[in-house]
């Protein structure tokens, strides 16, 4: 008995939608992908303003306690007031490392993110290849059963 054109029409389709559908998914994580990329930029961008705005909250702590000092006619050599500043400079780096510290943890879970994704997609394309040679080895299979063998 020959190919029935409707099992070979069935497995082409099988393949075809099989194949489809992990283009799909590979699109699909690309573009999860690309989003966790794009949250990675932007949590540069967040932890470089917020570094900056460190900085000048720094500077403004500075010129108040430069400005007290003249106020309160205190030379720059004065120990209360170089002890008020050592602290303040430490409170600020101590700040600023500990969120540029928080920052990178979040930059390196999104960049995980992005590529846990773009393996994924890389994935679903190989499983459907596999799926789609299951499903030319099951049409063989089922024209083995039903296709009578020659005897004596």
């Amino acid at each position: 008995m020959a190919l029935s054109p409707f099992q070979v029409a069935g497995a082409f389709f099988a393949i075809q939608g099989r194949m489809q559908a992990g283009r799909a998914e590979a699109r699909r994580q690309a573009a999860i992908a690309a989003q966790q990329e794009q949250n990675k930029r932007f949590e540069q961008l967040r932890a470089l303003q917020e570094h900056n705005a460190r900085l000048d909250a720094f500077d403004a702590y500075r010129s108040t306690t430069n400005a007290v000092r003249a106020i309160n006619m205190r030379s720059s050599d004065d120990r209360s007031i170089r002890a008020l500043m050592k602290a303040g400079e430490k409170q600020s780096m101590a700040d600023i490392d500990r969120a540029r510290t928080q920052s990178l943890f979040t930059q390196g879970r999104m960049q995980f993110a992005a590529e846990d994704a773009r393996r994924s997609g890389a994935l679903a394309q190989q499983q459907a290849l596999i799926s789609g040679a299951q499903s030319i080895a099951t049409m063989g299979y089922q024209m083995e059963q039903i296709t009578p063998t020659e005897g004596p």
